[in-house]
């Protein structure tokens, strides 16, 4: 009986200090432990390159909004002079609009489907940009983690939010590349 209670004491004595010594490690470790947050969509909508991007593909999709309306505006045109001719006329014309809006619906499925390709493209380039400088900013200041406030994080204390810091960085980049 003494025995086994001496036997219990013995793991209870090692069970509490092998607890004692993980614990104290985990303390140090979270000590060093450096972390950080950044609201992702201020820094994707505040970034130089995002707002000349979508500036760019306004323009571009203001042009093809141009030039769509003057394919609208042809092909109306071409249904009034259908009424004008004769039977026979007629015929040959319907298929000439036939064809014009045929020609018309293409254009409009490829301008939308590339504008989207455009932006797709250009939103992957610009997250790439925040990903390596959320990277660079992190190694520079030590940073273990740094996370995405959005989805991810419930609150954060706004000391260890590092959005401005790593927005300066972007557009100063950006700028330096631009001039």
């Amino acid at each position: 009986m003494k025995e086994q209670t001496m036997t219990r004491r013995m793991f209870q004595v090692g069970f509490w200090g092998v607890l004692a010594v993980l614990m104290a490690c985990h303390v140090a470790a979270a000590q060093e432990m450096k972390v950080g947050y950044v609201r992702l969509t201020d820094l994707f909508n505040n970034y130089e390159r995002t707002k000349l991007s979508e500036s760019t593909l306004e323009k571009k999709g203001k042009q093809k909004d141009t030039e769509l309306q003057g394919r609208i505006n042809e092909l109306k045109k071409l249904r009034e002079s259908l009424e004008l001719l004769s039977d026979q006329a007629r015929e040959a014309k319907a298929r000439e609009v036939e064809q014009k809006q045929d020609e018309l619906q293409r254009f409009r499925t490829n301008t939308l489907r590339d504008l989207k390709r455009d932006r797709d493209k250009e939103a992957n380039a610009i997250f790439g940009d925040i990903q390596k400088a959320v990277e660079e900013f992190a190694k520079a200041n030590g940073f273990s983690m740094i996370l995405k406030e959005e989805q991810v994080l419930l609150y954060g204390t706004p000391t260890y939010d590092v959005t401005d810091a790593i927005l300066k960085t972007l557009n100063g980049r950006y700028g330096g590349k631009n001039q």
